[in-house]
């Protein structure tokens, strides 16, 4: 319900007013321009209606303070003079949206309060929408800001010179010991890295790019571990179409690699498979480095918490159970 402030130093006209419309809004009277401010200051009020000729402070001189203040309320004057001067003043200094002459009629007032309420209510519900387009623009800004900042951080932490080092030893010495598997090195390392840079941009690629793309960069990895470093995937073909995040499966691959101890010994074995939920785990084998040869900084875990921030209300889940190092990571459409 719509609230009406109406200001008029005659007692009697404050009782008629109120009477007349307090079944169809909320009314407050004030017997001068001074008890007014004090409501407007305590009360949200709509619309403002005052009498012109009031001792110590008229309806314009009223009109001015409140504008200055509380800019919103529709304002409205109402004289039984016929005093042009003041009008043009209330129009022109306080701004007011109508003039009503005294004596007024109940149905024609009616109306007219209708009328400047539902155009209050349209400016506020229009400024509303400014305010959350605004917002939105603000928030699009700022999710692409931090969108471009996690595909920085992903590609910076995806290929860095660690990996590129160690590819490279690698295949210095296949050169020399066996060319045949060099150039399948060499053709499964451009994949990797074509993968990386081609989708580093993307929001979303479907599971079965992405395992591919771990199928080829385990390749690489195994050339390094040999048999020591094991790859188990079973994914059945309804979830292949699912969509992920680019280069999550390569971040918990390395982040295993980089943590556990792999020999012929402690092999380590990485498997993905689909749970009844839908999730796609990757989990391994527990066999972390004695004395925390490697500090984890948890970037890439919270990179990839953030980018699925940007798709999804789901979130990845990372847990040890069992001797198990597991990643549930959520399936999106």
């Amino acid at each position: 319900m719509f609230s009406i402030l109406y200001v008029d130093d005659e007692r009697q006209n404050l009782v008629s007013f109120k009477a007349s419309f307090r079944r169809y809004y909320d009314i407050y009277t004030a017997q001068s321009g001074k008890e007014a401010l004090e409501i407007l200051r305590s009360q949200a009020i709509d619309l403002v209606i005052s009498d012109q000729r009031m001792p110590e402070m008229t309806g314009v001189e009223l009109f001015e303070k409140v504008l200055k203040e509380f800019p919103d309320p529709i304002r409205m004057v109402m004289t039984g003079y016929s005093d042009m001067h003041a009008i043009v003043n209330a129009v022109n200094k306080g701004k007011i949206y109508y003039y009503i002459a005294k004596p007024w009629k109940h149905d024609e007032l009616k109306l007219i309060l209708d009328n400047a309420l539902e155009a209050y209510r349209l400016k506020m519900e229009n400024r509303e929408l400014a305010e959350e387009r605004n917002e939105l623009i603000i928030k699009t800004e700022r999710q692409s800001k931090e969108n471009i900042l996690s595909q920085f951080e992903t590609l910076k932490n995806q290929v860095n010179p660690h990996f590129l080092f160690n590819c490279l030893n690698a295949l210095a010495s296949l050169v020399y010991d066996d060319p045949d598997k060099a150039e399948d090195f060499i053709t499964k390392m451009t994949k990797v890295y074509r993968y990386v840079l081609e989708h580093k941009d993307q929001a979303l690629v479907p599971v079965e790019e992405e395992m591919q793309f771990m199928k080829d960069y385990f390749f690489l990895q195994q050339t390094r571990f040999g048999d020591n470093l094991k790859l188990k995937i079973e994914v059945p073909p309804d979830y292949t179409q699912k969509l992920v995040p680019p280069l999550t499966l390569q971040l918990l691959a390395e982040n295993a690699i980089k943590h556990n101890i792999i020999s012929r010994e402690n092999p380590l074995t990485i498997e993905i498979f689909i749970l009844p939920s839908g999730h796609l785990i990757m989990g391994n084998n527990l066999q972390l480095r004695a004395g925390g040869d490697v500090i984890s900084t948890g970037i890439g875990l919270q990179n990839l918490r953030d980018r699925y921030g940007f798709l999804s209300d789901q979130q990845p889940e990372f847990y040890e159970e069992d001797g198990f190092y597991v990643a549930k990571i959520p399936l999106l459409e």
